[in-house]
């Protein structure tokens, strides 16, 4: 009874938890958005409710967005992509340079606050005030990049996320307008409220000026100089050096910026063999090179060009090889062994044939852990054993057949 109670509660708690984070996740930006849309065109909308809304948008857009881009992928441009892999989202590379996130960190920070900093209703200083609206440009500027290195992939990537994330920007833009319409606004009337009579020509020909709102909102275009540079001196000292929020974009590959020629991407759907190869603790699994397997595609050659030639040892010089795989010797061996079994007993490799598609690419669907695949691999040993012991029985040359496997070629081709 007293299970029961608390099965019930456990579950009731579960789905309070999952139903506000959606609500948080997913709706409430939505929400968000449509409010800053009313709060840019509405002059009868409170100003503090103007203001919360903007703060909570740049706090909730600053998380959400980290943790949309780190959903994206976490494979870095030199990293092949690991293809059909169940525990990622796509098959693309991170959109944004994790070497260099600091420095997108740093200008994205500084235009939120010049943002948070400018949304008040009392006047700022001239000089705060102009360098605030300059980083608000600087951000406005920054979003705009954003989603143009975004677009490539808008909606081919993890079920649309990327078309998600360019809410956050859309919705700083939003609150930006507002907020430098705002601050204009009260700015000019509180010039005319001094009522302080010009000292000379001059002065009243910049007094003019500025009573013009898109005369306000130009002039701080200049502080992006100075806005930038602060910017540009922070990157710097925190190691990211003057160049860091270029390499950000461009140090990437598959997007819109991106400068970077990527790895091949690595194939090993098909057999949770390799599923555990790609997928374990390099110290458990013990990966040992790159393999191939199916027809067309990348050549070796194109290969070799990515990759040290120490994973590429037993790669053929086979021009149809195309799906690169990570391999380890328990892997060689249990396909050594097939390959034994077709050649001495074709109907009985049928048959073992079957039962594995049946049952063991279903199996790889769950290897989805590091440890799952580590479990797996300890489990197969046993069989890994007899494979070895069938081969050394009954194969002349076992080792030469397991060298060869995945690089294309048959042990036939080098012995009679």
């Amino acid at each position: 009874m007293i299970e029961s109670f608390f099965d019930d509660v456990s579950q009731v708690l579960y789905v309070i938890f999952v139903s506000a984070a959606f609500f948080i996740c997913f709706i409430l930006p939505l929400i968000l958005t449509v409010k800053n849309i009313i709060h840019l065109f509405s002059k009868k909308t409170d100003y503090e409710k103007k203001r919360k809304t903007t703060r909570i948008t740049i706090i909730l857009g600053m998380v959400l967005s980290i943790l949309g881009i780190g959903l994206i992928s976490d494979y870095q441009w030199n990293e092949p992509v690991v293809m059909g892999e169940p525990v990622s989202f796509t098959s693309v590379h991170e959109p944004f340079s994790s070497d260099y996130a600091l420095s997108l960190t740093i200008f994205a920070v500084g235009a939120e606050l010049s943002l948070l900093i400018l949304d008040r209703k009392k006047t700022l200083p001239p000089l705060a005030a102009v360098l605030c609206i300059s980083g608000v440009y600087g951000g406005i500027i920054l979003g705009m990049v954003y989603i143009t290195q975004l677009s490539v992939n808008m909606l081919d990537v993890a079920d649309g996320i990327v078309l998600y994330l360019i809410l956050y920007p859309i919705n700083f833009m939003l609150c930006a307008v507002r907020v430098i319409g705002d601050s204009v606004e009260i700015y000019t009337r509180h010039i005319r409220e001094l009522d302080i009579p010009p000292k000379n020509a001059f002065e009243s020909w910049l007094r003019k000026a500025l009573e013009k709102w898109y005369n306000v909102a130009l002039f701080p275009i200049i502080g992006l100089i100075p806005f930038t540079g602060a910017m540009l001196c922070i990157c710097i000292l925190t190691g990211q050096g003057p160049a860091g929020i270029i390499k950000a974009f461009t140090e990437t590959s598959d997007w819109a910026y991106s400068a970077m020629i990527s790895p091949p991407p690595i194939e090993y759907e098909g057999h949770y063999l390799c599923t555990v190869a790609v997928n374990g603790h390099e110290s458990v699994v013990k990966p040992t090179r790159l393999g191939i397997r199916h027809g067309g595609g990348e050549s070796p050659q194109t290969i070799r060009e990515h990759f040290s030639n120490e994973l590429l040892t037993c790669i053929s010089a086979d021009p149809s090889a195309s799906h690169i795989i990570v391999v380890n010797r328990q892997l060689c061996i249990a396909n050594a062994f097939e390959q034994l079994i077709e050649d001495r007993a074709p109907r009985f490799h049928r048959a073992v044939r079957y039962i594995y598609d049946t049952y063991g690419y279903p199996i790889s669907k769950h290897i989805d852990t590091k440890l799952r695949a580590d479990a797996v691999y300890i489990i197969m040993k046993p069989l890994e054993w007899l494979f070895l012991t069938v081969l050394y029985l009954f194969d002349r040359d076992p080792e030469s057949r397991i060298a060869v496997q995945y690089t294309g070629r048959h042990v036939s081709e080098f012995i009679d």
